[in-house]
């Protein structure tokens, strides 16, 4: 994760993974045209776009991080720190960095505290209550869900609001509703087919074994806290928060996570190779690297989301397991008299 230097010229280019010239005529409107012939730099730019700014990055999950990038990083912004100018800038924006925490911390604990009151009503006095006797279904939706919406980024005409509600901005979001969309958009292939893969390899196991109103709640609670953490550890840590994010891979290593916890010793192979000790053994390296990238900086991925993702499923995953050792219990109490 990086922040561009703001003294170079400001380029229209297109990536495999987002269109900075798309970005800029739905940001900037009328101002399009006369950025294609005039020499503005980016803090003119600035000035102009209300949303997003021309250096904003987009972060995804993958693998194979790009360490000496990272590491070429932290020793460049070191020698930046010199001066009392930037001392102070430092202070002033740390202090606006955490005023930004407020309304996605607020969003967060409403979203999770309303999912976690209402699916359970949904699942038991709705026609989707059938789902339940089908949790595979489920499953196959969320999965159709994402496909869904990796569609309408095909799609100009809905390229305004799937920016708007399925790009999550860290620095200045549209709308806190970002939080969810972010976990459900996707604009590369392969990223998608990586997730989607993960999803469907845990997620119907996970899904039978806790049920689909669990499941529901832990997917969607995880979703928010995932995109909520990929704010605050960025916060702590100084780093840059001019960048988008997108993906469901915050949600999906919440699944890998409950999964590792209820079930630490299933059988897991990574590209064929059985991993010794099993699920929870994957999972804390997962972790570990997850930890070690978003400390050291690895490329241009959201280590946060991931970090937010796992933590979120270890917490449904002990809890799950304590809730089922209780009906144990009673069980065996009710059947000693």
């Amino acid at each position: 994760m990086f922040k561009l230097p703001i003294h170079k010229p400001f380029k229209l280019s297109r990536n495999s993974f987002f269109s900075n010239s798309n970005l800029v005529s739905l940001t900037l409107g009328k101002y399009r045209q006369s950025l294609l012939v005039s020499k503005n730099t980016p803090s003119d730019l600035l000035k102009k776009s209300k949303y997003l700014s021309s250096n904003t990055e987009i972060l995804r999950s993958s693998l194979g991080p790009n360490i000496f990038g990272g590491f070429k990083f932290v020793q460049q912004s070191r020698n930046f720190r010199t001066s009392d100018t930037w001392s102070r800038y430092n202070k002033y924006y740390g202090r606006s960095h955490w005023n930004k925490l407020k309304k996605p911390a607020l969003f967060t604990a409403l979203f999770c505290i309303t999912t976690t009151l209402v699916i359970p009503y949904i699942f038991n006095n709705t026609p989707l209550a059938y789902v339940k006797t089908v949790p595979n279904a489920f499953v196959y939706s969320l999965i159709a869900v994402n496909g869904a919406v990796f569609l309408m980024w095909r799609v100009p005409q809905f390229s305004r609001f799937l920016t708007r509600y399925g790009l999550l901005v860290k620095d200045n979001m549209y709308s806190s509703w970002s939080m969810v969309g972010a976990a459900f958009s996707h604009q590369n292939l392969g990223h998608l087919f990586v997730n989607m893969f993960v999803l469907q390899s845990f997620g119907t196991t996970l899904c039978a074994a806790i049920g689909v109103t669990n499941f529901a709640i832990m997917y969607l609670n995880s979703a928010v806290l995932s995109s909520f953490i990929s704010i605050l550890i960025p916060t702590i840590l100084r780093s840059s928060l001019t960048v988008g994010s997108l993906g469901a891979s915050g949600a999906i290593f919440s699944v890998f996570g409950a999964f590792s916890y209820i079930f630490p010793k299933a059988p897991l192979a990574l590209f064929f190779i059985p991993v010794p000790g099993g699920a929870w053994i994957l999972f804390l390296g997962s972790l570990a690297y997850n930890i070690a990238g978003s400390a050291l900086r690895w490329g241009k991925y959201d280590y946060a989301a991931h970090i937010g993702g796992s933590i979120a499923g270890i917490a449904y995953g002990w809890w799950y397991n304590k809730q089922r050792q209780e009906k144990i219990n009673r069980r065996r109490r009710a059947y000693a008299f």
